[in-house]
């Protein structure tokens, strides 16, 4: 694994030997860069699952202006950050129980939980609780395409969705859309 583009284009990430983490495929992480391009100019952005860290670090690489990694496990994050620690933040911790306390508004959501694990309806209504999506701002959730995705029961729509093998990103943004 390797980051796709930027300043820190062609660095390799640490990812662990067993199946402990399941990280992005560089052809996936492109595929959503490509779609949120000057989104992530200058963005606060929100890594939750982040296991290696790879959607968080490719948004620095891209000129974000600060991600957040949040993990039960951050071991291969913080090996990942080496030189990013200026304008990056790692918390450890169980995703639903950290999403409540957080504060501040983030431009990027990174959702990767392990496929099938977490219902999309309950970490979005955190979310939403929380206010931490800022106006405008985009949610991207990584899941299995065979995995049920249900946001009908909150203040979410799938603004676009893609396939690539096994995985299916949707781009989610609050309100406005149809439900």
């Amino acid at each position: 694994m390797r980051v796709i583009s930027g300043i820190y284009k062609g660095r390799q990430l640490f990812t662990p030997k067993d199946l402990s983490v399941r990280p992005t495929t560089d052809k996936v992480r492109n595929a959503v860069f490509s779609v949120l391009f000057d989104a992530v100019d200058g963005a606060n952005v929100l890594d939750l699952f982040c296991g290696t860290g790879s959607y968080g670090i490719e948004a620095i690489s891209r000129g974000a202006g600060k991600a957040v990694f949040v993990d039960t496990d951050v071991t291969f994050v913080k090996k990942n950050l080496k030189d990013m620690e200026d304008f990056t933040e790692t918390i450890k911790g169980d995703v639903t129980k950290i999403l409540p306390v957080l504060t501040g508004k983030f431009d990027i959501i990174f959702i990767d939980p392990p496929y099938g694990e977490y219902p999309p309806e309950k970490l979005l209504n955190i979310i939403s609780s929380g206010e931490l999506l800022a106006v405008d701002g985009t949610i991207v959730f990584e899941e299995s395409f065979r995995s049920p995705f249900d946001i009908a029961n909150t203040d979410f729509f799938i603004e676009n969705e893609k396939k690539y093998g096994d995985t299916k990103i949707f781009f989610i943004k609050a309100g406005g859309g149809d439900k």
